[in-house]
């Protein structure tokens, strides 16, 4: 018997599904945006994992390059750190460890501490590929927008990453100031 059938041979009931809408202009994007918010950067859901629970859940279909353009037009594509942000950080690590004493260098980018892990694992891949050499200047074309960085307090303070996170989570860029960062 097919599953579709009840018991008599009558179709049996299928679940509601949401109508698919999808969206042709900006406006269309407006009353989801915190929704999508809420799941991409909240939650820290995958992009791809926010498509497919917006479409299931609330048949809002769109391609993945409409949510990459919204994402940007909201300052949403946070989530992930660009090469080139990468470089600014090796090169700004190695000016301060250069200099008389060393100093160690924390990052914040967008709010988020960067982990040191990430540095070196995306320092160790560029090597490889031979967009680094050791002991050669990092070439990088202009600072990031919104990177602090400084010396993270000694061990025996202390300290606990989230106040540190705390400490600069209010920090906004003003791009009409221009700020020199040199600790």
């Amino acid at each position: 018997m097919d599953p579709y059938y009840g018991m008599y041979g009558e179709p049996t009931q299928q679940p509601a599904q949401p109508a698919t809408y999808r969206p042709t202009k900006p406006e269309d994007w407006e009353p989801y945006r915190d929704l999508i918010a809420h799941f991409y950067i909240t939650l820290n859901m995958k992009l791809k994992d926010v498509m497919v629970e917006m479409e299931t859940s609330y048949g809002f279909k769109a391609t993945e390059k409409q949510y990459k353009t919204q994402l940007k037009k909201w300052n949403l594509d946070t989530k992930y750190i660009k090469g080139s942000e990468y470089m600014y950080m090796i090169k700004t690590m190695r000016e301060r460890q250069a200099e008389n004493p060393p100093k160690e260098t924390r990052f914040i980018l967008r709010g988020r501490v960067v982990d040191p892990k990430d540095i070196a694992r995306f320092e160790k891949r560029a090597q490889k590929k031979g967009l680094l050499r050791e002991g050669q200047p990092v070439v990088c074309d202009e600072p990031v927008e919104d990177l602090v960085y400084g010396t993270p307090p000694p061990e025996e303070v202390a300290y606990h990453q989230a106040a540190y996170v705390e400490a600069y989570a209010n920090y906004q860029y003003d791009p009409a100031t221009d700020y020199g960062y040199s600790y």
